[in-house]
């Protein structure tokens, strides 16, 4: 009797698969049958559960991106934190997680590849580095509210610090004698400076 296989827990392990394929091989040089042969199965058996490539990087990016939205929205809801550990709990996680840091080198690439144009794999990501701003934003705010952070351009500042991330953890992915705990520190020096 054949094994029946739950549709739902194969098309997660093709995703779980891809992803770590994603991650160590880059987007552009991972095809389908490098998914099937890491799955131990056919193409036709990806075909079954996806219609190609980009659907597979799609699911892989977005589960991604929801777990990182979720680790945000925990530091950002800690009432046990005020708004500069918030600020430096946040970098360290967004910067200090392998996983994370190579979903961010493979958007880069994409990104850079596909010069930002108008698809669903862009949006997403779009969407999501738009999210992680306006929660550095809006911590800022609070902060400035509270009188925790001196009267600054919160907007700036989020963009500055999220443009601190992301060229961290492209220099962190192509120097690997990047010192993170010097780099960490010259970034806490700079949300110490918001104090008020």
């Amino acid at each position: 009797m054949p094994k029946v296989v739950n549709y739902e827990e194969r098309k997660a392990e093709i995703i779980e698969k891809a992803k770590a394929l994603f991650i160590k091989r880059g987007y552009f040089n991972t095809n389908i049958s490098d998914i099937s042969n890491s799955c131990g199965f056919g193409r036709t058996t990806i075909y079954q559960y996806f219609k190609n490539k980009d659907e597979i990087f799609y699911y892989a990016i977005s589960e991604t991106l929801e777990e990182i939205k979720g680790k945000v929205e925990t530091i950002v809801t800690d009432k046990d934190l005020t708004i500069v550990e918030k600020l430096k709990k946040l970098v360290f996680e967004l910067t200090n997680e392998y996983e994370y840091n190579h979903v961010f080198i493979i958007v880069a690439e994409i990104c850079v590849i596909l010069k930002m144009e108008n698809n669903k794999i862009v949006n997403k990501i779009k969407e999501y580095f738009q999210e992680i701003m306006d929660s550095i934003n809006d911590l800022i705010s609070q902060g400035i509210e509270s009188k925790e952070i001196k009267p600054i351009d919160s907007e700036g500042m989020a963009e500055t610090i999220f443009s601190f991330i992301n060229s961290f953890i492209i220099q962190q992915d192509s120097y690997s004698d990047i010192d993170f705990k010097k780099r960490l520190s010259s970034l806490n020096i700079l949300i110490d400076g918001l104090r008020a």
